[in-house]
């Protein structure tokens, strides 16, 4: 009996020391640049080493500094909180948005 658990614990042992070493921090994720799902019109955007979430502009939303949304194809981040000017369409909406 104590043979048989001196065999398991080392083929345990063994086994942990060989899957950690197949461990590396050199991995990536490779992201589609557009994904949109049949039931929302949420659009994902990523770039190499990060991941940036995007959703549609909707007039009404409250989007803060930083946020991401698409317009008419293009991206945009919020410069201010709570833009009231339509990316890419509006009067001064430089003023609250940047072109990504």
């Amino acid at each position: 009996m104590k043979i048989t658990r001196k065999i398991l614990f080392l083929a345990i042992v063994s086994f942990m020391f060989l899957a950690s070493s197949f461990v590396t921090s050199d991995s990536y994720a490779y992201w589609a640049s557009s994904v949109s799902n049949a039931s929302t019109t949420e659009v994902a955007t990523d770039s190499i080493g990060s991941w940036t979430f995007t959703v549609p502009w909707t007039s009404g939303d409250t989007y803060l500094i930083g946020d991401y949304v698409t317009n008419n194809g293009t991206t945009y981040q919020a410069k201010v909180d709570n833009p009231t000017k339509e990316p890419g369409v509006d009067n001064g909406w430089n003023s609250q948005w940047t072109q990504v």
